[in-house]
């Protein structure tokens, strides 16, 4: 019921204002594969669809090392400044993802997913379905959602929470945890998808997690490339030599500026007179923390990737092990 609501609701709203849409960003946007234009077309991601079921029910959460990706849902927009992800849903969580960044607008009481103002061309529904079904087949992993308002609320009556809750919670039995620790157990929430609150909207329907984070995005003049991956280092270093952990820590490896395109940063090479790291050639940000990554073990530690390499999603869910 509420999946062909969507249907209707998208076909009369987001798709038409997508032409004009499209036809603003033409000028300054190359609508081509991102594969064949700033890197080599990744190869498949590793099968991990069942690397927690191979964990302990009495394992805490909060000693979990995580992948997940920024702008989940963007695999199926050609616009090279929004298009972060080039698998679908299944293929990520087949690959062993297990964080989903949720980017949606209210639109006539439902959620359509955004990038900003970008229609991504699903609708939430979509979404629930290709996770339901993995974890249908997948009964004892889990998937944790970050949910997050995005661009213009458009013909809605009800708030974000509402929503959620009447049009999907509602629709989707016992499969949802509004409210969660990361001081639970696997066993706990085996076959369930796990809500949390990310930047904007969804109080109190969502667990707010006391996570820090490293979200430095805007590529500049004064913050390059090179100053990213320093940051993206410098928060796991943290990590480790804090005296007090944070229950909960997240490193956003996602950036962009301008006409460098998020896909770029994450998977090409690029020329730099100052070296990070000693890695040769400034690989991209993927390549870098694959050879970087550590598992602190002891909280809950997501990485955040844009369109993440076969070898760093192997890396931080055999960490695990």
């Amino acid at each position: 019921m509420g999946h062909q609501i969507e249907s209707e609701v998208i076909a009369h709203t987001d798709r038409s204002k997508m032409k004009t849409i499209f036809k603003t960003l033409l000028p300054i946007t190359i609508l081509v594969s991102l594969c064949s234009l700033t890197m080599a077309c990744p190869s498949s991601l590793p099968d991990h669809r069942s690397f927690l079921t191979k964990l302990p029910d009495s394992q805490k959460l909060n000693t979990l090392g995580l992948i997940g990706t920024h702008d989940s849902a963007t695999y199926d927009i050609y616009i090279l400044a929004a298009q972060t992800q080039l698998k679908t849903i299944t293929e990520q969580l087949n690959g062993g993802i297990r964080a989903l960044d949720m980017r949606v607008r209210r639109t006539s009481n439902v959620f359509a997913m955004h990038h900003d103002l970008i229609y991504l061309g699903m609708m939430f529904g979509d979404i629930v379905k290709q996770v339901r079904d993995f974890l249908k087949s997948n009964p004892n992993e889990l998937v944790i959602m970050f949910m997050q308002e995005e661009y213009t609320a458009e013909g809605s009556t009800m708030d974000e929470c509402e929503i959620l809750e009447n049009q999907y919670i509602k629709e989707n039995g016992d499969l949802f945890v509004q409210h969660w620790s990361v001081e639970d157990t696997i066993g706990q929430h085996r076959g369930k998808i796990l809500l949390a609150r990310a930047h904007r909207g969804f109080w109190g329907c969502t667990t707010s997690l006391n996570c820090e984070e490293q979200n430095q995005w805007k590529i500049t003049f004064s913050f390059t490339r090179t100053d990213k991956w320093n940051a993206i280092a410098a928060f796991q270093d943290k990590i480790f030599e804090e005296n007090s952990q944070r229950s909960c820590y997240i490193n956003y490896m996602s950036a962009h500026g301008g006409i460098i395109g998020p896909n770029s940063i994450a998977n090409k090479f690029w020329k730099d007179t100052r070296e990070s790291q000693g890695i040769e050639g400034n690989p991209g940000m993927n390549y870098r923390m694959t050879k970087y990554f550590r598992n602190p073990k002891n909280t809950l530690y997501i990485v955040m990737a844009d369109n993440p390499l076969p070898q760093l999603v192997d890396k931080i869910v055999l960490s695990n092990f």
